[in-house]
């Protein structure tokens, strides 16, 4: 049987905390050292710059800015904490402004970028404008019965009949009903299955 610190030493061992940090613009002086010094407070397990990415005219994490580059760090922290905290963590020790940082567990980012796809690109607010002008016609009144009864016509069309292994054994028809011989009662016999005592 496993002793109380090995089952410690490997529940530490699975459980890391990642999180990507992001950061818009050229970084300061040392910023990197400053980073990864300030996280040793979490116990760093791993700490790195995977990426810078080029130029854009948009970012999506960070809208108020144009024409900026991204610095992509990726942190696994032994120790547990939220995106939130280390937020405000890195904004202190940095002195960035929060405009410029994102701090996001990788289900934060994937939630992010699944919520990028389904935006509309020309942003504009549905709220002042006018619905679309559409005549429905087609799906109510005469027309929809008329084109309704056409969609059933064609799912009657290309309905098949499959045999199967089992066709042989199945009946082919409905087998009839007895129930006139049952309502005729029989004389003698009680209802319940008795016979019925003679009266003289």
């Amino acid at each position: 049987m496993k002793s109380f610190t090995e089952y410690l030493a490997e529940s530490k061992e699975e459980k890391k905390y990642s999180f990507k940090i992001k950061i818009a613009g050229d970084l300061p002086e040392n910023c990197e050292d400053v980073m990864e010094t300030a996280l040793q407070k979490f116990q760093v397990a791993k700490f790195a710059k995977t990426k810078t990415t080029p130029i854009q005219a948009k970012l999506r994490d960070f809208p108020t800015m144009e024409n900026v580059q991204v610095n992509v760090f990726d942190v696994e922290l032994e120790y547990p904490t939220t995106s939130a905290v280390l937020t405000n963590y890195m904004l202190e020790q940095t002195g960035l402004t929060a405009d410029r940082i994102r701090v996001r567990s990788p289900l934060e980012d994937a939630e992010s970028e699944l919520n990028a796809e389904h935006l509309e690109v020309d942003n504009k607010a549905l709220l002042t404008q006018d619905y679309q002008k559409e005549n429905n016609q087609n799906t109510v009144g005469d027309k929809g019965i008329s084109n309704f009864l056409k969609d059933l016509a064609k799912v009657r069309k290309e309905h098949v009949q499959y045999k199967g292994v089992n066709d042989a054994i199945l009946a082919k028809k409905a087998p009839k009903e007895k129930s006139q011989e049952q309502a005729k009662p029989v004389a003698g016999k009680s209802p319940i299955g008795s016979a019925k005592g003679k009266t003289k």
